[in-house]
């Protein structure tokens, strides 16, 4: 079965040392350290990591079909190198220095590949990166598609489940690692235990979101279950904190929070028609009435809850001397699903060194990888309640309600300023001239004259500055009464 999310294992990793020294500033600091390469059957990704925000030129092609782009005050410590992937997303990526502290980054693709390139800015423990995202194309995503829909159909009219497992992480985004496990790699490998029971199954087809090490944005994992039309989504992870002591499985289902958030995004998706990060692809069916889709999240959320449940009982009672810690709710990207009852399980702590010791075991890692299968199983075999999670839809009609009388609030806020700078006069400010003085001469408050000339939190005032000072009722009488005087 071709399915989108069902990842190729294919993965390169270059690692370009830098250890030198060099004359010009550039070189010693802005230096190319890393340069990767993932890839999946839908996209690739070229990552570029540096030690420095870099300056880029436009993506411009060349005579001979490849594109080509220019890193300022770069260094590339081989000075020149080229990289033949030759795969099905590029030909070859070649890296060249310029002794004008200039590196070229210049890609030759497939024709029906197309590209975006863009910067990443550096973010906790990961440096600055430049990405060039390769895509498939239009038409090979069609017919790929439907491919997939055909099978899809042939699935359903056998009555056969799908189940989509989503190892947590992976590629760009290792997870915690503690005690010798590595999130990324660690939950790959359970999610393909999870998978062989399913697969032992003939009820049910299971289909991982990756099998390699590489990134999928985490929205695009939830929408690779929408268009498989699964019965069941699972994301799996394991844990990590500070306080060793803290231990357990844990089940999460969407929050209150997070599906209000995803409804507020989706919304503004639609209405300013923006293209999602990561790839070009296919969003959510689209909001008609916002109204429905709070219902669906609703009714959606009362079947996670039940599978959360599920889940957490065969869980707590996989391994004797690994507890449970609940059903809790989080709003999890990976958990936007509007159809398709899902939660993220944790594994257990990498952090508690009882936890870890179980994670590790091999006979540990089959019990937990069962009990994920016999969870889904109890859930999908089990009578399933139609309902909806009222305590979300009041929660949503409260947040809704704010946002109108914040609305409202700033309206008012707008019109009251729109007003006073029409009724104003311009003053020019003297040398000695403070906020106060100015605000007592014309007979206005100090909070007034900071509100109609946007000051903020500034209080000193600049000699020559040009304020406008609104023409109050009061302070129009008062220079009545001194003009008559």
């Amino acid at each position: 079965m071709k399915q989108s999310g069902q990842m190729k294992s294919c993965s390169l990793l270059i690692l370009i040392a830098m250890c030198f020294c060099c004359s010009s500033a550039f070189s010693q600091e802005n230096r190319i350290t890393d340069i990767r390469f993932w890839q999946s059957p839908e996209e690739a990704q070229i990552v570029l990591d540096l030690t420095w925000t870099p300056e880029t030129s436009p993506v411009r092609a060349m005579e001979d079909g490849s594109f080509f782009f220019d890193i300022n005050d770069g260094n590339f410590r081989p000075g020149q190198k080229t990289f033949p992937l030759n795969n099905a997303f590029i030909t070859s990526l070649k890296v060249q220095e310029y002794p004008t502290g200039i590196v070229r980054i210049s890609f030759k693709l497939p024709p029906s590949v197309q590209y975006k390139n863009f910067l990443l800015p550096r973010a906790s423990s990961k440096p600055d990166r430049i990405v060039i995202l390769l895509g498939e194309s239009p038409t090979a995503q069609a017919q790929r598609r439907n491919d997939e829909q055909l099978e899809i159909s042939r699935l359903k009219s056998q009555n056969v489940k799908i189940v989509v497992i989503d190892p947590g992480h992976g590629g760009e985004d290792p997870g915690a690692s503690h005690s010798g496990i590595v999130e990324k790699d660690y939950v790959l490998r359970m999610a393909k235990l999870i998978k062989a029971y399913f697969d032992k199954d003939p009820r049910y087809k299971a289909v991982l979101t990756r099998t390699g090490d590489y990134i999928i944005p985490l929205q695009r994992r939830s929408q690779i279950a929408e268009q498989l039309e699964a019965d069941a989504f699972v994301s799996v992870h394991v844990n990590y904190n500070r306080k060793k002591h803290i231990r357990g499985t844990e089940v999460y289902y969407e929050s209150n929070r997070g599906a209000v958030g995803e409804a507020e995004r989706q919304t503004a998706d639609q209405e300013n028609q923006q293209d999602l990060i990561g790839g070009v692809y296919d969003s959510y069916p689209q909001i008609k009435n916002k109204n429905n889709f709070l219902k669906q999240q609703a009714a959606n959320m009362f079947k996670s809850s039940q599978f959360a449940d599920k889940m957490d009982q065969c869980l707590g009672s996989a391994i004797q001397g690994l507890p449970s810690a609940g059903v809790k709710r989080a709003g999890f990207k990976v958990l936007h699903s509007v159809s398709i009852p899902s939660i993220l399980v944790e594994l257990g702590y990498t952090s508690n060194p009882t936890d870890s010791w179980y994670l590790r075991n091999a006979n540990g890692q089959l019990r937990l990888a069962y009990s994920v299968y016999l969870g889904v199983k109890n859930f999908l075999e089990g009578k399933i309640y139609d309902g909806i999670d009222t305590n979300y839809l009041q929660f949503a009609s409260n947040v809704e309600h704010e946002k109108k009388v914040r609305a409202e609030k700033n309206r008012v806020s707008r019109e009251k300023r729109a007003a006073m700078l029409r009724n104003s006069q311009a003053y020019k400010v003297k040398k000695g001239d403070t906020l106060k003085k100015v605000a007592s001469k014309f007979n206005v408050r100090v909070n007034t004259i900071i509100e109609v000339n946007s000051l903020g939190k500034r209080r000193n005032l600049k000699t020559g500055e040009l304020l406008k000072i609104p023409m109050m009722a009061q302070n129009k009488r008062k220079t009545d009464k001194n003009k008559i005087t």
